[in-house]
């Protein structure tokens, strides 16, 4: 029918300027839902990540609600990741239940704009702050009301030790690694059958001339043909060094102590750097966390749970105590083992 329009497709959105705004804002929302951005992952850091949710998944709130186990270990690896744990609270079924906020907006005071991930979708959430648990630590005095992971005060170091582990895993793929030299007069057959035998796994590689295996290995031609191996010498390097003093800054940064994460510690030295966690990280924190988390009634976070589970140091506690003129019984109860 006249007048004849061309169909279009959907309305596209068109910038005359900065075309690639929308996918930096896309990217850096990305990296702030994961993490803040400036904590490379490896192994130290996972390692710290997993003790920060376990030992916050053994606080004991003082009150029956939806502060569980798994939320509370959650809680714990968005704090070392993010500086920041964000909850709306809601009701379902007359009971308080706590869901887990994929990123926030603090669009005004005491009003938030929420994003609720979901597995095909997400939900977007405008609040009060009456109903969002909004759990921060290491707040920075420019923006107070914005938590900091602790990694992203230490400079260079969880990038380097990620560079590191990199390096190491990108040159083990050379070990047992070689190159074989073999003569232009050897027939093709022969050539063919050889490397079929010589070639598994894929740790070969034939070079065809001695000008080629010359300039592949930096050898005179002169020199007789052998198998040059390829594996890397990392001993050059120097990395063990750099590597053991990287892994026990970012574990005493994130307040583990180094000594619960060795390869040289026994379970007494381990006991005592567990209590030493359970005391300057975890209970710390802790504390801090209680003012916004009486908004589902929680006043007290109890590490009890955590430090009455080592029987043995309880034990050379108490011999202590009574050793040095304390009552048995005043010693049990000062332990813990007073309902025993």
């Amino acid at each position: 029918m006249w007048p004849f329009k061309r169909k279009h497709g959907p309305d596209r959105e068109e910038r005359s300027a900065f075309p690639g705004v929308t996918g930096a804002y896309i990217d850096a929302r990305r990296g702030e839902v994961s993490s803040d951005g400036s904590a490379a992952l490896s192994a130290t850091l996972a390692a710290c990540v997993g003790m920060w949710g376990r030992g916050f998944a053994m606080l004991e709130p003082d009150a029956t609600g939806p502060l569980t186990a798994p939320v509370l270990d959650a809680i714990g690896r968005d704090l070392i990741m993010r500086g920041e744990s964000v909850w709306h609270i809601r009701l379902e079924g007359g009971e308080a239940v706590l869901k887990r906020v994929a990123y926030h907006d603090l669009v005004a005071p005491g009003r938030y704009h929420l994003t609720i991930a979901r597995p095909n979708d997400t939900e977007t959430v405008r609040a009060l702050a009456g109903e969002v648990l909004h759990l921060a630590i290491n707040a920075d005095p420019v923006a107070p009301w914005q938590g900091r992971s602790p990694f992203s005060m230490m400079g260079a170091s969880p990038g380097l030790m990620a560079d590191i582990e990199g390096a190491l895993s990108g040159a083990t793929e050379w070990t047992a690694k070689g190159i074989l030299p073999m003569p232009e007069q050897v027939p093709q057959e022969q050539q063919e059958a050889a490397l079929r035998g010589l070639k598994a796994g894929g740790r070969l590689a034939a070079i065809r001339s001695k000008a080629e295996f010359a300039t592949s290995t930096g050898q005179a031609r002169g020199l007789e043909w052998k198998r040059v191996d390829l594996t890397p010498n990392l001993k050059d390097a120097d990395l063990n060094d750099a590597t053991d003093s990287l892994h026990e800054r970012l574990l005493a940064a994130a307040g583990v102590p180094p000594a619960l994460l060795t390869s040289s510690g026994n379970a007494g030295a381990m006991r005592e750097a567990y209590r030493l966690f359970v005391l300057t990280t975890i209970e710390p924190m802790a504390r801090t966390l209680l003012p916004e988390l009486s908004k589902i009634g929680v006043g007290k976070l109890s590490t009890a749970s955590m430090m009455s589970a080592d029987v043995a140091g309880r034990a050379r506690a108490v011999g202590i105590l009574t050793g040095a003129g304390m009552p048995l019984e005043q010693a049990l109860a000062k332990v813990g083992w007073n309902d025993a």
